[in-house]
């Protein structure tokens, strides 16, 4: 190989050695230059209404609903109803048949003949034996009658041994016929009563087959709208057990009502006379009212889960809920109207700072008080409740947690949330970009919320500010203080609704 060769060989090696460092370099400086850039995420503080509302599921039903059965076993012979019918109060909706019950009326009707026959004979019999008694009666009498003349005349020694010991027979026979007879009597008079029980219970047993023979004619208990019928001509039905339903009857279906499953942290709330509003997926657009009439006390546990039942009234003139569909119900609790709003991501946010430049940045806003107080209620709860949620009385947290959840006041001006704190009285801080392109904390006094905004009652805040939700660091999210890098915010970071460095 000769000397031009293997010089050019040489210089394309550190062409390549060149362009290999180069491409290495610059991937290098790419993604060092890349790490460590954050951009902000700003929200708006903006004018309008906070509503604090519960929200729940119920069914809609007709106010009156009633199940009309058959107290008697038989097969559908006739049906007179269907479904959505009209039906009036004792309108007949259905007949089962009848000739079984039509039987048993007429066996019924031979055993009470048969029972008045038998006890007329006993009256008969009581008669003759009334008759014998009075016989025996005058039979007596006249024996004894007989025996005295006898005794007279057998002491005048008229009359001798064996005539007075005739007449004594005589007589004790008259009255021992007497008792005979009076015990005949006693007995057919128990007869008579024993035929008067079972003549009872027959006219009984034909008053029931002829009450069953009546339960063959199925009528509507009410006037209303038959909602559903849940037997077919030629079905057989057995009411043994338990009475089956066979149509299901709504009074008035232009009054309807909502039964909710509330929640056993709402319930409180409620109140009856409260506005509801509803939407079904039927006309998912459309809003319907309803007014709460009462708050069950009765609670229903599933899967430990505790609801109550409220019950919410509402009219349906054109008829168009129907019966069974479901209901997302929401209760106005409270309303702030044309109130300063802000995002509650903001109070989400914190940016992951140390104590001492946590410290200087609530300085530099005017806010030591504030921090101190937050920093002692953090002292107190170590050990027992993170800082990120942090929620003092009148004090309030860093940005590291909404004061007060998502809960709202009730009551208007002396309405409290779930911490019990008075409307107004809670506290927190969030953060903006100042002029200089720094981090600034506001703290501020809340009101209601909505769950996705939260009155400003009082605060260094207009409509229009711009405050920060979160931030990203290489694309990545993160607005709490678990944060490893430091957030910018204290060294000339400039503003603008996403900022980068």
């Amino acid at each position: 190989m000769s000397n031009g060769h293997r010089h050019n060989r040489k210089y394309l090696w550190l062409i390549l050695i060149l362009i290999t460092g180069s491409g290495a370099f610059g991937a290098w400086e790419f993604f060092t230059s890349k790490s460590g850039k954050t951009s902000y995420i700003y929200g708006t503080v903006d004018r309008g209404d906070i509503v604090t509302q519960v929200a729940m599921t119920g069914t809609l039903a007709a106010v009156t609903t009633v199940a009309v059965g058959t107290q008697v076993s038989g097969t559908v012979a006739e049906l007179y109803a269907d479904f959505n019918s009209e039906v009036k109060k004792g309108q007949i909706l259905a007949k089962l048949d009848p000739s079984l019950f039509q039987t048993q009326v007429e066996q019924a009707e031979a055993s009470v003949k048969t029972g008045e026959a038998v006890l007329n004979n006993d009256a008969a019999v009581i008669a003759t034996m009334k008759a014998n008694i009075e016989k025996s009666r005058v039979d007596v009498l006249n024996s004894a009658r007989k025996y005295k003349l006898t005794k007279q005349l057998y002491d005048e020694g008229v009359e001798t041994k064996d005539d007075l010991d005739t007449a004594q027979a005589s007589m004790d026979s008259a009255a021992a016929a007497q008792v005979a007879a009076q015990a005949q009597m006693e007995a057919a008079q128990a007869a008579l009563r024993a035929d008067q029980a079972r003549l009872d219970q027959a006219r009984a047993n034909l008053k029931n087959a002829q009450v069953n023979l009546e339960h063959t004619i199925i009528a509507s208990p009410i006037s209303g709208t038959v909602i559903s019928r849940n037997v077919d001509r030629g079905q057989t039905v057995a009411a043994s057990f338990s009475t089956p339903t066979m149509f299901t009857i709504g009074e008035d279906l232009t009054k309807m009502q909502v039964s909710t499953n509330t929640d056993e942290a709402d319930v409180g709330k409620l109140k009856p006379g409260m506005e509801a509003i509803f939407t079904v997926d039927a006309y998912a657009d459309e809003l319907f009212h309803g007014t709460i009439r009462q708050v069950r006390l009765a609670a229903t546990t599933v899967q430990n889960v505790v609801t109550y039942n409220a019950m919410i009234d509402v009219p349906n003139p054109d008829l168009r809920l129907k019966p069974g569909m479901t209901a997302n119900v929401k209760v106005v609790i409270d309303k702030a109207e044309n109130v300063l709003r802000l995002p509650n991501a903001a109070m989400r946010f914190r940016p992951s700072l140390t104590d001492a430049e946590m410290a200087a940045a609530f300085k530099r806003a005017g806010e030591e008080e504030f921090y101190a107080l937050y920093k002692n209620q953090e002292g107190r709860s170590q050990g027992s409740a993170s800082a990120s949620s942090f929620s003092a009385r009148g004090t309030g947290s860093l940005g590291m947690g909404f004061a007060g959840g998502n809960r709202g006041g009730v009551n208007g001006g002396t309405s409290r949330d779930g911490s019990g704190l008075s409307r107004g009285s809670r506290k927190t801080s969030v953060w903006i970009m100042g002029q200089d392109g720094l981090l600034r904390p506001v703290v501020l006094k809340l009101g209601l919320t909505d769950g996705v905004r939260t009155e400003i009652v009082e605060g260094k805040l207009k409509e229009g500010d711009k405050v920060v939700l979160s931030a990203e660091i290489n694309g990545n999210q993160s607005t709490a203080a678990t944060q490893t890098s430091r957030m910018p915010g204290f060294g000339g970071v400039p503003m603008g609704g996403r900022v980068t460095r």
